[in-house]
């Protein structure tokens, strides 16, 4: 037990005893008006005495326990929300957080990055080595998004396997490319350190905007589609979904500005 634990306890049980006293009294002086009670000073006493040697020695380890027992919800609570693997927020966080943001009405982009060739790195190098690749990106991922300037809420997640999503609320639609660009390009220029040899990573980005209505099941289905594409134009790029296309969940026309986005090279 912590001193900071201790004296917290201290002071409720310093409070409930307070009480009980308070009580006791109460109780007394109500025997005394309409039974009758003699030898006043010593019923007193009893009471006095008994309040503060009880209640302290009952309260004190429920308290304790009271306390520990909330640590311990908040913490599996945590752990609920929580990717065991690469230790980012899971997909149940993801959600809860955009559920949370889409109804403030400020603009939201999610998008949607996926490893390339993610099975081909765990064939080739085993699934320890893939463990760590999806932690070194995940890691990369959540930084710079961190980083990015502008913009409120910057959250990312591991929502399944080799996928990871991102909120960021507050960015323009050209600050939201920006990022998805910045991330493709450093992920791509920070190979993973393997066994015995670094190991390139590229992903994929698609980038979907949310607005008036949308869901963020919905806008994330677009940004899905968006990386869908990405991944067949040659991966190692990002794409963005135009907001009338994310409110249909359509992402056959993928555009910026109203122009279909050129493919980079694949790495």
């Amino acid at each position: 037990m912590s001193r900071n634990e201790f004296f917290k306890a201290l002071h409720r049980v310093v409070l409930i005893t307070l009480a009980m006293m308070a009580g006791s009294y109460v109780l007394l002086a109500a025997l005394m008006l309409f039974v009758g009670l003699n030898d006043v000073f010593l019923h007193f006493t009893l009471a006095t005495v008994f309040t503060m040697i009880l209640a302290p020695a009952g309260a004190f380890p429920l308290i304790l326990m009271s306390d520990r027992l909330r640590v311990m919800k908040n913490d599996l609570e945590g752990l609920l929300r929580l990717d065991g693997l690469t230790e980012l927020p899971n997909r149940r966080a993801f959600f809860e957080l955009a559920e949370k943001t889409f109804p403030r009405g400020n603009r939201v982009t999610l998008m949607m990055v996926d490893i390339d060739h993610f099975k081909l790195v765990n064939d080739t190098y085993g699934h320890d080595t893939g463990d760590r690749v999806l932690r070194a990106v995940g890691q990369s991922i959540q930084r710079i998004v961190a980083e990015a300037i502008g913009g409120g809420v910057k959250f990312t997640a591991r929502i399944g396997g080799e996928e990871f999503a991102v909120l960021v609320e507050g960015m323009t639609p050209a600050a939201a490319d920006r990022l998805a660009d910045d991330l493709v390009q450093r992920i791509h220029a920070a190979p993973v350190q393997g066994d015995d040899q670094m190991i390139p990573v590229t992903v994929s980005i698609g980038v979907a905007h949310g607005h008036a209505g949308d869901t963020p099941g919905l806008v994330l289905r677009a940004a899905d589609g968006a990386c869908y594409l990405a991944k067949r134009r040659g991966r190692n790029q990002w794409c963005d979904v135009d907001g009338q296309n994310a409110r249909q969940g359509d992402a056959t026309a993928i555009r910026r500005d109203g122009q279909v986005l050129p493919a980079r090279t694949a790495a």
